[in-house]
């Protein structure tokens, strides 16, 4: 599967870095208690992250080049018609890159332990120790783009004249060569989200060396949401014209004869349109390497309860071409919606007449070569997810 950095001058336009910590370690203890003493221990942590990424695009490229040394003319001359000429070369790049998000999300909560513990509490004492970590991330990438790319491009050194000369009539052609480069990359969205509580230690929630007839509770919370929404459309609509020509020459009626050569002509169209390229990374690790609740020497008559609970969620969505980014038009067709491509291209050195002289006629055509390449990579969505 092809990834997100592969496409050359492409650059973050929204970069959004997201790094909240809480403290070494989370600890809440009620240690050495008095007797029928209230005690209550809390540490609460709440993080809460909101990224929206909404883009519009609208690209209109039109691109017209022409490279021309034919097209000549030497007709009528008593003593012959000479025409020779030179090389044509053009190169034409389109780029349009357009709706890159790039977020970065990074949240730790304790990063060395969480610990919620009642120990050595005094006899009928009541003890409450809490330790609850909440984070809640929202990340919402909304992209629409249209591209029309309209390229028209020719290289030319054919369609010359040499006739009706009473002389030998010689026609000489350069080569032409041509070469295309239609480049678009929207629609790109990456997003990475990590969110750890109790980092690489442990969450620990215990009683320990309870009095009697106390009331103990110790509970360690973590809760985890992660939402990522990543709504694309696009359409990119590539018209392409190439013309490499050498040929389509003329030497015709002279009354000593004609002699036509023409050069080579090349082409080169490549065509790459990549769009709609999600990738979502979430990592969510609550507690580390290990989790532990327990109840250890507790008083007689007393009551003891530990709670650890870790709850993670993950909801990723990806629409691609679904009519449903934020600027989807209301009658929008997911049937429109996409990549076209128009390519018509012509290397020629042929064509070339050499007709009706009285000295015999000589046609030698150079070779014509045609390379095309056209590349559409679309709808493309990696989610990881580890937990």
């Amino acid at each position: 599967m092809k990834k997100i950095a592969t496409f050359v001058g492409a650059a973050a336009l929204l970069a959004a870095t997201l790094v909240p910590a809480f403290a070494a370690g989370n600890s809440c203890t009620n240690s050495t208690t008095g007797p029928s003493s209230n005690n209550t221990c809390s540490v609460t942590n709440t993080n809460t992250a909101t990224v929206n990424n909404v883009n519009d695009a609208i690209i209109r490229n039109t691109v017209t080049a022409f490279s021309n040394t034919g097209n000549n003319s030497a007709s009528n001359n008593t003593l012959g018609g000479n025409v020779t000429t030179g090389n044509a070369s053009l190169n034409a790049t389109v780029s349009s890159v357009a709706n890159v998000n790039t977020t970065n999300l990074t949240v730790g909560m304790g990063s060395s332990s969480n610990s919620g513990i009642n120990e050595i509490t005094g006899p009928f004492s009541n003890n409450d120790a809490f330790v609850t970590n909440t984070r809640t991330a929202n990340i919402w990438n909304s992209n629409t783009a249209s591209v029309n790319n309209v390229v028209n491009a020719t290289a030319d050194t054919g369609s010359n004249r040499a006739d009706n000369n009473t002389g030998p009539a010689v026609v000489r052609s350069g080569s032409a060569s041509l070469g295309v480069n239609v480049l678009n990359h929207v629609n790109d969205s990456l997003t990475a989200v990590a969110l750890g509580s109790g980092g690489t230690g442990n969450n620990t929630a215990g009683n320990s060396t309870t009095g009697p007839s106390s009331n103990n509770t110790a509970t360690v919370t973590n809760t985890s949401d992660a939402t990522v929404n990543n709504v694309n459309d696009l359409i990119i609509n590539n018209i392409v014209d190439v013309l490499a020509n050498t040929g389509r020459n003329r030497a015709s009626n002279n009354t000593l004869g004609a002699d036509i050569t023409t050069g080579n002509a090349a082409a080169g169209v490549g065509v790459d349109n990549e769009g709609n390229i999600n990738t979502t990374q979430v990592a969510m690790a609550l507690g580390g390497f290990s989790q532990d609740a327990s109840n250890g020497v507790t008083g007689p008559f007393s009551n003891n309860d530990t709670f650890l609970t870790n709850t993670n969620t993950t909801l990723v969505e990806n629409w691609n071409n679904k009519c449903r980014s934020h600027n989807a038009p209301i009658n929008c067709d997911p049937t429109d919606l996409g990549v076209f491509n128009v390519d018509n291209d012509v290397a020629d050195s042929g064509s070339n007449i050499a007709d009706n002289n009285t000295g015999g006629g000589d046609v030698i055509a150079g070779w014509a070569s045609l390379w095309k390449n056209l590349l559409t990579h679309l709808n493309d969505s990696l989610t990881v997810i580890g937990q």
